[in-house]
Formats: C-alpha cells, structure tokens, sequence
C-alpha cells in the first residue's frame, strides 16, 4: 500500500504526529496516532498472497467478523 499511495494516514498533508491542535482539541494527534497503528495492524500484516490464497491473518478476519464491520455509517 506504501509503494502506490504512500503513508498510510495523513492529516492536512501531515504525519499524524506532527499535527498540532489548540485548545479543546489538543489531544486529537493522539487519536490519529491511534489510526494509524490500526491501520498498520491489518495492512503490514497481509501480504498479496494472502489476498490471492484467502489465507488472513487471524486477528484480521476477527475485525471483518465484528457486527458493524460491513455496514456503512
């Protein structure tokens, strides 16, 4: 995913990380931070073979089982 659209999350342009916030919403960094360690549990533990074989690493298949999973919101 890294090699076609580069990081994994931005915000307004930024890493995570480096996003800064005021007042009320100081604290948000921490949950693009969060994001972005999520996004990294599924994407950097799937390989395209386990795409192709439909072999998915356990913990991946478990947040696809959730009961909100599949529904938009």
């Amino acid at each position: 995913m890294r090699a076609v659209d580069g990081p994994l999350a931005e915000v307004r342009g930024a890493r995570p990380q480096d996003a800064a916030y005021d007042g009320d919403a100081r604290h948000l960094p921490v949950v693009w931070v969060a994001l972005r360690a999520s996004i990294r549990q599924v994407l950097d533990e799937v390989t395209l073979l386990d795409v192709v074989t439909g072999e998915l690493p356990a913990h991946v298949l478990g947040l696809a089982d959730q009961p909100d999973a599949w529904r938009n919101r």
